[in-house]
Parts: C-alpha cells; structure tokens; sequence
C-alpha cells in the first residue's frame, strides 16, 4: 500500500442463492476459459488501489481452486449472510481493521476491470462515497399496479447503479447504524448510506460491466469476454 494513499478493503459479494439461474453457483459459471469468480479476482489483484480482497461465499472450499493463483495481495473468506446485506456486513467484519475505505463488489458482475475499480476508488477517496452507474436507454414508467402510468421519468436523469461501490468506513458502518435505528432496508449499498443523509458520487462507464441475472446474461458476458481477448483488452 501506498503511504500516499488510505488502506482499501475489497468485499466481493458472491454468497446469493442464484434463484433465477437455477440455483447454480453463479461465481463458478464459466465466462470464456475462466470462471465469473476468477475474472473478479484477476481485475482486483491488478487494480493498484486494492489492498486485500474478503471474499463472501457459501462455500470457501468450492472456490479455493479458483483462488490458487492470487498470491499478490492478501485475500480472505466469509461465511455469507442470510441477505445480501447480511453478507456485506460480514465481509467487513473480516476486513483489516485499518481499512479506510470498502470497495464492495458483486461477483455476479464478472467483467470488471482495473479501470472502473479504480475510478470508482479515485471518486470515492474525493467525495466520501461513490459508485458506478450507465445511463439507462430505455424509457422508464413508475406504473401504479392499480392506476397504470403516473409519469414517466426524463431519461437525462436516470441511470442504473452497479457495483463496485466505494464508502469511506466510518461513513459507511455508521450508515449501518442508521440503517437499523429506523428499520430501513435495501439490497443496494448507496442507498443505505443516502438514507442516512450522505451523498454519493456516481461515475458513469461504458455498458460492459453487466450482472449475471438470468441464463441470457452469459451468452452477452461471453460475447463482451471474447470481444475483449481478440481486441487485447482488460
């Protein structure tokens, strides 16, 4: 680590159920040669402004193979939660007690690379918190299930939030707090920490940074994969 810079924790979320794939381990499927698990693990080990990696699993055993290879930085496993944000908690848990800042990531998100990592740090050593986001495309209506339509959104100002998503500690365990005094919950991190008043930075990328939902999502995740190794891209 540098002495420049604070001390950055990674948590990589990848403890979910994986209900809409069937219930298959979604950090083990297979994007190109190499696992979900394992293209995270590669962009992290190679994002300079990472100093360890917790990884949140269901199974530490199912992916110690997987992990063999990272030898750069130190790298930890936790036992995942009952929820999304039970497992989050639990990967900073096992952090290192001087971490600054948690870079909290979704392993579902496989093509991650150093550079949106390091844009979403960079953002966040800046601001106290930030995350990354693409403009949405499409046209957007808040339907009531009764009523229909009740308006429809400016485009301009909507974009989808992904993960890597970056929070200064304290900022961050005390949103937690604020979280639980008032009985708030949510499965996205900047929203809990906007709850309790904090504002987040949101850094727009490019749309490859998809997330593993449903079956179709890795034939596109293999598309961008292959598209990326013929133009030697990272």
């Amino acid at each position: 680590m540098s002495a420049e810079r604070p001390f950055v924790s990674a948590v990589i979320v990848g403890a979910g159920s994986g209900t809409r794939m069937g219930g298959v381990n979604k950090a083990l499927i297979k994007i190109g040669e190499k696992t979900a698990f394992r293209l995270v693990l590669e962009a992290f080990e190679s994002a300079n402004c990472i100093d360890e990696v917790v990884v949140v699993c269901r199974s530490a055993a199912e992916l110690e193979e997987e992990s063999a290879f990272f030898t750069a930085k130190p790298l930890k496993f936790a036992a995942g939660g009952a929820t999304r944000a039970d497992s989050v908690k639990s990967g900073i848990a096992a952090a290192n007690a001087k971490a600054a800042f948690y870079c909290i990531h979704d392993c579902a998100r496989p093509l991650v690379t150093p550079a949106i990592i390091e844009s979403a740090v960079s953002a966040a050593f800046e601001n106290g918190a930030a995350a990354v986001c693409t403009p949405v495309t499409d046209t957007v209506k808040y339907v009531n299930g009764e009523n229909g339509t009740v308006y429809t959104p400016e485009r301009k100002h909507l974009f989808a939030v992904q993960t890597p998503q970056v929070f200064e500690a304290k900022m961050y365990t005390a949103s937690l707090a604020v979280a639980k005094r008032d009985g708030y919950v949510s499965t996205d991190d900047t929203s809990v920490v906007e709850h309790a008043g904090f504002k987040v930075k949101y850094v727009e990328t490019d749309g490859s940074n998809i997330k593993l939902t449903k079956a179709e999502d890795v034939f596109t995740a293999r598309f961008i994969e292959q598209r990326r190794r013929k133009e030697g891209l990272k």
